[in-house]
This record gives C-alpha cells, sequence and structure tokens, in this order.
C-alpha cells in the first residue's frame, strides 16, 4: 500500500521577498486538511493591498483570529516532520516556509518537494490544466491555502487509481 502523500500551501502578505506567511493550510496522514491564520511577527510588515483583494484577508482578522507563529511552528513540525511535503509551485512557498520556521531559529523539519514530482509523470502544464480544471468544477478559488492542498489531494488521488 502507497504511503499518504502530504501536500502544503500558504498564501502570504505580498508575492514579494519580503512577504510573509499569513495562511497556511496542510493535509495530514489521513487526509485531513489543517488551515491555520498566522499573527504576523514584530518584523514582518511588508503587506500589499491589492494582493489582499486576491486572498481576501487583512492583517487586523490575523490578529483577531490567528494564530501565533510559534503555534504553527509546533503544529506543522508535529504533523510534518521527518515527512516529504509537496507543494503546488506556484508561489514561494518554500521561502514562506523557510521565513516562519526562521524566525525561531529553527530548521525546516521536513523537505520539501514540487508537487510534479510526486505523481509520476504528470508534467506542471499537465497539474495546471487538472489543477484549473477542479477549481472551476468546484467553484473554489485559487488564492486559498485550503483549496489549493485539496486540489492536490484530488489528483493525486487521481493519479495514484491510474497506477
Amino acid at each position: 500500500m502507497n504511503e499518504p502523500a502530504l501536500f502544503i500551501d500558504i498564501e502570504a502578505s505580498s508575492p514579494d521577498e519580503d512577504g510573509y506567511p499569513i495562511c497556511i493550510a496542510w493535509s495530514t496522514e489521513d487526509g485531513v486538511i489543517n488551515t491555520a491564520l498566522i499573527i504576523p511577527e514584530d518584523d514582518w510588515v511588508d503587506w500589499d493591498f491589492s494582493y489582499q483583494h486576491s486572498h481576501g484577508l487583512s492583517r487586523e482578522h490575523l490578529f483577531d483570529q490567528g494564530d501565533t507563529a510559534l503555534d504553527v511552528v509546533k503544529a506543522l513540525t508535529q504533523d510534518l516532520g521527518d515527512c516529504t511535503v509537496y507543494v503546488d509551485g506556484l508561489d514561494l512557498d518554500e521561502d514562506w516556509l523557510i521565513r516562519l520556521f526562521d524566525s525561531f531559529e529553527m530548521e525546516l523539519p521536513f523537505n520539501i518537494q514540487p508537487f510534479t514530482r510526486f505523481p509520476p509523470g504528470l508534467g506542471f502544464e499537465q497539474f495546471l490544466l487538472y489543477r484549473e480544471e477542479l477549481l472551476q468544477d468546484h467553484g473554489l478559488s485559487g488564492f486559498n491555502a485550503e483549496n489549493n492542498v485539496y486540489v492536490m489531494l484530488q489528483i493525486a488521488n487521481q493519479c495514484q487509481t491510474l497506477e
């Protein structure tokens, strides 16, 4: 039996290198999707208001409803530590994860790989087509971390049943 693949996606304050993680979603070994809003650390100040229109989150909402960055680091370490975790490769997820863990002088406890390394033979263009089709079919936004993890899980399941 194949071990379940783990997926992660992040929404950030801006698409720039000074951006930081504000929302994160990841799957667990039993296929559950966990999500967390992240309260910005004191030195995380870059905020792109035009990007806010894409993900729909405000800094105020993060402070009102979010978890501390340290609590998110602990949850990710508990759920994903020592595993390989796949990202969609559409943005700077790995950089934002490193920034999150660097805030506490910690190394990433898991290995990050692009999604297209998980299902054999699935190229990036084909992944994008499947992704767009699933998002449209389910009426989901691609600027939502939970939706993106859901889509990766669905594509992975489809690829595994074709093996």
